[in-house]
């Protein structure tokens, strides 16, 4: 009894003195509407990017992994030779289980993004990444067969091949492209007949009406000819030839030696299919006899290759070099992101930081696929420079010796109009100074379907789109497309933050969650700041010193600077009153009743109410 006569009085004595430290608040002003301090908590959107009017090459090239790379070459390879004489063999164990295992990595890599089939009777293996435009527009490719020769377990052959184009499916499908890209893993090169596999899908493409941008073929890469010099040691086989045709084959095959040599390795060479020793013995011959033009090969140092279909051929051979495959992936990888991230309406562009040391170089590779001026900006920070620009067969056609840069803003070096297609290098040479730093940035135009209209003035969609609006809410309907929002809404994700509005602050017009988060960390959520005209990115919209929620919730404007003013006439201006905690609405004299008056009082009566408690025998029983 004596223990719940205690309880009893304490919890009155919590009671009471919760009331008096609650139930009166300074100023006697509530706070505002307690939806401003709710966070409904929203499943994010899927984060994936989707990609347009950003040229993210670099960061695809990059993004390709060489541990992955040798990995995938060792799991296709290391249970064996993958070879059938004929379709009925297509079932067993070796060639069966690789099919699997292909398969399940194009599903795993891209989470089952990239959608996956079977076709013809050899069992090809077909993954498509689709892109998000609508309508039918041509695709890219990264192909390899999956079948080895008899007894060899085809780790470079073409292990090679299937690695790059299943690294290539997990980098890829990291991002949203316009474009579909096709990953395929044909099956019966080898047997008793010649290269049955991959004609069955170059016809099955045609009957679906598919158009290809380029099909890059792969096929053993990882040894490489020593006696060659090291930009050749990657050979990109080409079949078309001229400058009527220059867009089927030879500007792909120039713009990965761009890619290689720009931003990578520099391991990559064009070569014509009149000098490509393989250019009749893979894949890609079966979709080049077919009308599929544009279609490239890669190849390396087959012809000093001692495991080449032996059965030493396996992924730890001495001989293999895995920068080669991560070359040949990456340069890949940054060709495709190069093209499907034009802007439309602008010329493509160029851009490269780097560092030059003492009496250094650098070279820089352009395909110019259509008349065009190049325009050549360029900023660096003190020191004599030097530029040459030459033309495909090595004529210079501008150059320029500056002693001095801007470091305030870029200097136009010089800009010629060209007519020639083909690959164009600028050089870049550094007098005696110390290292410098330099801004590189490249714009012409290109015509990369030999069309004749130039790629800034088209784009892979109905041109309408650029110019109607069906929700009137300041996006093109084509720009809807691109990110991917409601034609038909000006809020596609419900979030009463328009989607015009969501994109110029950066924010996702397709993830309601964000109009529950807190941008500036302010306890006001964006969907709040938006409606009541406030910066998202400030807690203080006015720049008044006074924290935008303060104002809202004491009555103030946090759209004009009121700082100054006396709201109450107490004497104290509105920032005094925020500094001091006080409030701006009620008259300091009269708060001091209501807080510092009233508190002492119920406080002791609050004790005397205890003290008379405590004097009871038991005053509850």
């Amino acid at each position: 009894m004596h223990h719940d006569c205690m309880r009893r009085q304490w919890f009155v004595l919590f009671f009471i003195l919760w009331f008096c430290t609650s139930s009166v608040s300074v100023g006697g002003i509530e706070p505002i509407n307690s939806t401003l301090e709710t966070s409904i908590q929203a499943q994010s959107s899927s984060g994936i990017q989707r990609v347009y009017g950003t040229d993210l090459s670099e960061e695809i090239y990059s993004s390709v992994r060489i541990s992955d790379y040798r990995t995938f070459v060792r799991e296709i390879s290391e249970n064996g030779s993958r070879y059938i004489m004929d379709a009925s063999e297509a079932r067993l164990t070796n060639n069966r289980n690789a099919r699997e295992y292909i398969k399940q990595k194009l599903t795993e890599l891209s989470k089952s993004r990239i959608e996956v089939e079977e076709i013809g009777s050899y069992m090809n293996v077909v993954g498509k990444l689709p892109g998000y435009l609508p309508g039918n527009n041509p695709a890219l490719a990264i192909s390899a067969h999956y079948d080895s020769p008899e007894s060899s377990p085809g780790a470079n052959c073409d292990g090679s091949g299937i690695a790059a184009m299943l690294e290539l499916a997990r980098v890829m499908s990291q991002y949203e492209w316009p474009l579909d890209i096709y990953f395929l893993a044909f099956n019966g090169l080898f047997g008793f007949r010649f290269m049955q596999g991959s004609p069955q899908v170059a016809i099955e493409f045609q009957d679906r009406g598919v158009e290809f941008l380029m099909v890059y073929n792969v096929d053993t890469i990882l040894v490489q000819d020593n006696e060659l010099p090291t930009d050749e040691r990657l050979q990109m086989g080409y079949g078309t030839i001229g400058q009527s045709d220059y867009h089927n084959g030879q500007y792909w095959a120039e713009l990965a030696r761009m890619m290689s040599n720009n931003i990578g390795q520099d391991r990559i060479v064009p070569v014509s299919s009149l000098y490509f020793d393989a250019w009749y013995s893979s894949d890609h011959y079966a979709f080049f006899n077919r009308g599929f033009n544009a279609v490239c090969a890669f190849e390396s140092g087959r012809a000093v290759d001692p495991s080449f279909h032996r059965a030493n051929d396996t992924w730890d051979n001495y001989y293999f070099d895995y920068n080669l495959g991560y070359e040949t992936t990456a340069a890949i990888g940054a060709c495709m992101a190069h093209i499907m991230g034009r802007t439309y309406g602008e010329q493509t562009k160029l851009s490269y930081d780097f560092t030059l040391g003492l009496r250094t170089s650098k070279k820089f590779y352009i395909p110019v696929t259509t008349p065009t001026t190049m325009n050549f900006t360029i900023r660096w920070f003190g020191g004599a420079s030097s530029f040459y620009l030459y033309n495909p067969t090595g004529g210079l056609i501008a150059s320029g010796i500056f002693n001095h840069s801007s470091a305030w803003k870029p200097s136009n070096i010089f800009n010629p109009t060209v007519s020639t297609k083909g690959l164009y290098t600028l050089i870049v040479e550094k007098g005696d100074e110390s290292p410098i730093g330099y801004e590189l940035r490249i714009s012409y135009e290109t015509d990369i379907d030999g069309n004749g209209i130039a790629d800034s003035q088209e784009y892979w969609i109905d041109q309408a789109l650029f110019l109607s609006d069906q929700d009137n809410d300041g996006l093109s309907d084509a720009e809807e497309i691109f990110y991917g929002t409601d034609m038909l809404s000006a809020d596609s994700d419900g979030d009463t933050m328009p989607d015009k509005f969501e994109i110029t602050v950066g924010l996702n017009p397709n993830d309601p969650a964000d109009g529950n988060e807190d941008a500036d960390g302010d306890h006001l959520t964006n969907a709040q700041e938006y409606s009541r005209g406030l910066d998202l990115f400030s807690i203080d919209s006015d720049s008044d010193m006074m924290d935008d929620l303060w104002e809202l919730e004491n009555g103030l404007d946090p759209l004009f600077d009121d700082s100054m003013l006396d709201q109450d006439g107490d004497g104290k201006t509105n920032l005094e009153e925020y500094l001091n905690g006080t409030n701006p609405q009620v008259p300091e004299s009269m708060e001091v009743p209501i807080v510092y008056i009233a508190t002492p009082i119920l406080f002791i009566a609050a004790i005397s109410v205890f003290v008379y408690i405590r004097t009871q025998k038991d005053p509850w029983t």
